[in-house]
């Protein structure tokens, strides 16, 4: 028998026996049993859920998670500054940002940082592309 044969039986055969047993269908009594418990909320139950809808719209919407790269030693001093704050590293950048922006010396100075880290990275990306092409020509 050839491999592919002995492939094809094989995925002929059940994987999972079928089931001897049927499944029970719930009662009245367990149907009525479970309305009563969780079916009807009581007032007091929906006043609450309510006023905690109401606490929660007094906060700030939170936007999805994006993915953030770091060079490893900024991202190892930052984790560290977290934990020692207990603080997040969303929640301090953000931090930063809502600091910064209200003083125009230190955005420009932020903003053209960040500019020289994008060249910088920019290149990089060349580079490491170039090495992939070259890498990619070798072995052929």
């Amino acid at each position: 028998m050839s491999l592919l044969d002995e492939i094809r039986s094989r995925a002929n055969q059940p994987t999972v026996p079928p089931r001897q047993d049927v499944l029970q269908q719930p009662t009245t009594d367990t149907l009525t049993e479970l309305s009563a418990t969780s079916g009807v909320q009581q007032p007091t139950e929906v006043s609450e859920l309510k006023r905690l809808e109401e606490l929660l719209a007094n906060f700030p919407e939170i936007a999805a998670r994006i993915p953030v790269r770091l060079e490893t030693p900024i991202k190892d001093e930052l984790d560290e500054l977290c934990n020692r704050e207990k603080v997040t590293i969303e929640t301090l950048l953000e931090a930063f940002y809502v600091t910064c922006k209200d003083k125009e010396s230190v955005m420009k100075q932020v903003t053209l940082e960040a500019k020289k880290r994008l060249k910088s990275r920019k290149e990089a990306g060349n580079i490491r592309s170039s090495l992939t092409k070259l890498n990619n020509l070798t072995r052929k």
